[in-house]
């Protein structure tokens, strides 16, 4: 085994272009997932770039679902090792243990890898639709729910056997609902007497002591229309910016046909969804979806 010694001035012109490389990218959508994981993300031609900061020494995941399930979900891994990074390209069967499968075909191309004192910090690209239509699930103009991971142990040895993932039930957090190729900078529209603004408000929701998630669920009846409408756009009406910490995201249903629970509920202040599910069983068309960083 052979070594060269770096000069002093080359080494910090290294260290200087890598700073500069981590701290000058430019991101057009970031979005805080819960308090320890952040992704950012950017969209070129038909290449998307993500990056994922994670406060944890452990392994992190990213993946894509279409339905908020692991079960056939396509997920990126990714580690540092005693300064090693690795990275891995892989899916959920339909009938997984819980554990995501090594892809045959990596489509993630890792851009950057490193970890400091308390984070990990993975920088990577892929293609919008990668054409792996058997383990990657593709990125389309359609909401999609993304799913994220973290852990505080490492695989050992950039291990890609099952059974190798350290407690993969446990690193799986959350799936949340993101438009991942919503527009940059978009202007405001100009109304006129063909177009209409309607608001669907929940009126002060009061949220559980403790960190127990509220899931609410509040029913609108709208008009009938006797003509074709277009939705041309959708955003949040939050009232307060102190009411931001507590919102996680935003979903609109459409809701098939009319039932007579239906119109009760449309009628009520509002319930929890745990309270809701049987008379929901007919709302699961996603009409528009907001979380907490998106526009």
């Amino acid at each position: 085994m052979s070594s060269t010694k770096v000069p002093a001035a080359a080494l910090a012109a290294v260290l200087l272009l890598v700073a500069t490389a981590v701290s000058g990218a430019h991101w057009d959508h970031a979005v805080d997932l819960d308090e320890n994981y952040r992704l950012l993300w950017s969209i070129n031609n038909q290449d998307i770039t993500f990056e994922v900061q994670a406060r944890t020494l452990g392994y992190v995941g990213l993946g894509f679902s279409t339905d908020g399930s692991i079960y056939g979900a396509d997920v990126v891994i990714g580690w540092v090792d005693n300064g090693q990074v690795h990275f891995q390209d892989r899916h959920f069967k339909m009938n997984s243990n819980g554990e995501p499968h090594v892809d045959p075909s990596q489509d993630y191309v890792l851009l950057l890898g490193y970890e400091n004192a308390t984070h990990t910090v993975l920088r990577f690209r892929r293609k919008l639709d990668t054409c792996d239509t058997n383990q990657d699930v593709p990125i389309t103009n359609d909401t999609i729910r993304i799913i994220y991971m973290y852990h505080n142990r490492d695989p050992k040895n950039g291990a890609q056997a099952i059974g190798t993932l350290p407690d993969p039930a446990e690193a799986f957090k959350d799936s949340v609902p993101i438009f991942l190729t919503q527009r940059v900078n978009q202007v405001p529209i100009e109304l006129d007497s063909r177009t209409r603004t309607l608001e669907l408000r929940n009126k002060d929701v009061e949220i559980p002591m403790g960190d127990d998630n509220l899931r609410w669920c509040k029913m609108f009846k709208l008009d009938q229309f006797v003509r074709k409408q277009h939705m041309i756009r959708y955003e949040p009406v939050i009232e307060s910016r102190s009411n931001l910490p507590f919102m996680k995201h935003i979903i609109l249903y459409e809701c098939q046909g009319s039932t007579p629970e239906l119109e009760i509920m449309s009628r009520e202040f509002g319930r929890s969804c745990m309270k809701a599910e049987k008379e929901l069983l007919t709302c699961n068309s996603i009409v528009a979806a907001w979380s907490r960083g998106s526009e």
